[in-house]
C-alpha cells in the first residue's frame, strides 16, 4: 500500500508538472528515502531483530520508544535540509522545505509500519497505510481538479496525510511516541542500530549522493529520467518489502536449520527475480502512447534508461534472500560490508555512465555494480549460516 501510494503520486507528478519541476521533486523525494532509511537502521531493524519474539506488552513498549526516535531523527534531518534549502534555487528549494517540515510524521508513519509487521500483525500494517493512501488520494483528486501544475501542493497532500496516519498509529499502537527514552534506546540497542545505520548510510546514503553527482555531472533531467525509471519498478517494492518484512521475523521467531536457512534465501532471491524479471518484461512492452500517458515528458528519457535499472532491480532481488537471513541471524556487520562495496561502485560508475551517455549510461553504472557485488553478497551468506545466530539480550 505505502508502495502504490509514493508510486501513484510519482506517476501523477511526472504527468502535470515541467520535467524540472519533476527533477526538483525527483531530488526531495531522495532525501525522503534516506532518511526513511536512517530511521529503519536506528529503530525499525532494532524492533525486527530484537522484539519479533518480545511479549506483546513489551513489544508496544518498544514501538513507543522506537517511535519517538523515530520523530527525533525525523526533527534533525529536517533542520538540516531546511539548511540546504537555502542554498538551493526554486523549484528544489519549496520542494525540499515542504519534505522538510513533514520528515518527523514520515519517519514515525514507516517504524509503525514495521513495529506492527515485527510483532505479527500486518493487518495493523496494512490499515495504517490504507489510511495515509486514502487521504493521500483525495488530497490529490482536489488538486487535479483546481488544475495544479507545480510540485509543492502534491508533497505537501502525500506528507500531510502522512502525518494524519503517524498519529492514527498512535492509538493503533496504544502508546504514543516516548520521547524521554531515546537517549536510553540508541545507546542500549546500539549493537544492533549502529551496524544498520551504517548499512543504511553507505548504501542509500551513496546512491542518493549518486543522484547529486549525476545532476551535477549530467542535468536534473537525468535525476528524473532514472527516478521515473524507478517509479515504474516501484511496484516491485511491494513484493520486495511483503517478503523481507516476513522472512526477517519468522526466521528469529523459528530458528530454521542451517540447510533450511539457504533453502529460504534461495527461495525468496528466486521468486524475488522472477517477478522483477516478469515485470521488467512487461514495461519493456508498453506503448509508447501509454508511457506518455503514465509520465508525461519524462517517459522518453525513463525509457532510455529503463532495460539497465530493470537488470539492476533483478540482480539486487537475487540478494535480498541472503541480506534478509543474514539480518534475521543478527549479522548485519554483514550487510554493511556488502553495501560498502555496492555503494561506491555505484556512485563512481554512474559517474561516468553519465559523462558518456547520459541517463542510460547512468543506469548502467548501475547494472554493473549490482552484478559485481552479487558473488560476494552469497559467500557472506554461507559465512553467516555457518556461524549461526549472534544472539543478543533484550534490554
Amino acid at each position: 500500500m505505502s508502495s502504490l501510494a509514493n508510486a501513484g503520486l510519482t506517476f501523477v507528478i511526472a504527468g502535470v508538472v515541467s520535467s524540472a519541476e519533476y527533477g526538483a521533486f525527483a531530488l526531495a523525494f531522495s532525501v525522503y528515502t534516506l532518511v526513511i532509511a536512517l530511521t529503519q537502521g536506528l529503530c525499525g531493524q532494532v524492533l525486527v531483530i530484537r522484539y519479533s519474539g518480545a511479549e506483546p506488552a513489551r513489544q508496544t513498549w518498544a514501538a513507543a520508544a522506537a517511535g519517538g526516535a523515530a520523530v527525533l531523527l525525523g526533527a534533525v534531518s529536517g533542520l538540516i535540509t531546511l539548511a540546504i534549502a537555502l542554498f538551493t534555487g526554486m523549484p528544489l528549494r519549496g520542494v525540499l522545505v515542504a519534505v522538510a517540515v513533514l520528515l518527523p510524521a514520515l519517519a514515525l508513519q514507516d517504524t509503525w509500519r514495521t513495529a506492527f509487521v515485527s510483532r505479527g500483525s500486518p493487518a495493523a500494517a496494512f490499515v495504517n497505510d490504507l489510511v495515509w493512501t486514502l487521504l493521500q488520494a483525495v488530497a490529490v483528486g482536489v488538486l487535479l481538479l483546481f488544475g495544479t501544475d507545480r510540485a509543492i501542493p502534491f508533497v505537501l497532500a502525500w506528507a500531510g496525510a502522512a502525518l494524519v496516519a503517524a498519529l492514527f498509529g498512535a492509538r493503533q499502537n496504544r502508546q504514543a511516541p516516548t520521547y524521554a527514552t531515546t537517549r536510553a534506546w540508541v545507546v542500549d540497542h546500539r549493537d544492533v542500530s549502529y551496524p544498520s545505520l551504517a548499512n543504511a548510510v553507505v548504501n542509500l546514503g551513496t546512491i542518493q549522493i549518486a543522484f547529486v553527482v549525476i545532476a551535477v555531472i549530467g542535468a536534473v533531467d537525468d535525476v528524473g529520467a532514472l527516478r521515473a525509471a524507478q517509479t515504474l519498478l516501484g511496484p516491485l517494492n511491494i513484493v520486495g518489502f511483503a517478503v523481507g518484512s516476513f522472512v526477517i521475523p519468522e526466521v528469529v521467531r523459528r530458528s530454521p536449520s542451517k540447510k533450511g536457512l539457504v533453502q529460504i534465501a534461495l527461495a525468496v532471491s528466486g521468486l524475488l527475480v522472477a517477478v522483477d524479471a516478469l515485470w521488467g518484461l512487461v514495461l519493456l512492452l508498453i506503448p509508447e502512447s501509454v508511457g506518455i500517458a503514465l509520465l508525461g515528458e519524462t517517459w522518453t528519457s525513463a525509457r532510455e534508461a529503463l532495460p539497465a535499472m530493470i537488470a539492476f532491480t533483478c540482480l539486487t532481488g537475487a540478494s535480498v534472500g541472503a541480506t534478509a537471513i543474514m539480518r534475521a541471524l543478527n549479522r548485519v556487520a554483514y550487510n554493511v560490508w556488502i553495501n560498502a562495496l555496492l555503494g561506491p561502485l555505484i556512485l563512481v560508475l554512474s559517474a561516468i555512465g553519465v559523462r558518456m551517455a547520459g541517463a542510460s549510461g547512468a543506469a548502467a553504472g548501475f547494472m554493473f555494480a549490482g552484478l559485481l557485488v552479487l558473488p560476494p553478497c552469497w559467500w557472506l551468506l554461507g559465512r553467516a549460516v555457518s556461524l549461526g545466530r549472534r544472539e543478543v539480550a533484550t534490554p
